[in-house]
């Protein structure tokens, strides 16, 4: 006689198990030391870099947007925006030295070799953010543009 019933175990399908819930994220509230095992980020405030000051502060905004002498990409915040400007107008161009477009776009195609940003565009920036003044093709660098734009 034939045995309507299996000896394996079978699910009854009036009753099927509910899905399991998702782990829950780790609690907020777990306690935290203040020696992280794990590096910061960067541009995150740290009580490190407020006690250093605006350079320290700004040394990490370029170096995370500049490397190996080339710009990376520009932040999207006004504030590191200036800081990389300043830095790249700097590092560029003299104080008071006249320079003809031609050569600022040499000078500045260095700088975005491999990055995001095209040299017409941080020459923009540049005259925007009063790093370089324009007139009649001519570029120059403020001699107070050693602030200028700080954040």
């Amino acid at each position: 006689m034939p045995n309507d019933r299996s000896d394996s175990p079978v699910e009854d399908p009036e009753s099927p198990q509910p899905p399991q819930p998702p782990q829950p994220p780790q609690s907020p509230q777990r306690p935290q030391s203040s020696q992280s095992s794990q590096s910061p980020q960067p541009l995150q405030s740290s009580p490190d870099a407020v006690a250093a000051g605006d350079e320290g502060r700004d040394g990490m905004i370029v170096r995370t947007f500049v490397r190996d002498g080339r710009l990376v990409r520009l932040p999207a915040r006004w504030t590191r925006k200036k800081v990389v400007l300043r830095h790249i107008a700097e590092q560029t161009f003299v104080p008071g030295v006249e320079y003809p477009e031609r050569t600022v776009d040499e000078k500045l195609r260095g700088w975005c070799e491999d990055g995001e940003v095209d040299h017409v565009t941080l020459r923009r920036h540049l005259v925007d953010f009063g790093h370089l003044r324009r007139s009649d093709g001519i570029y120059a660098r403020p001699a107070d543009s050693a602030r200028t734009g700080s954040a």
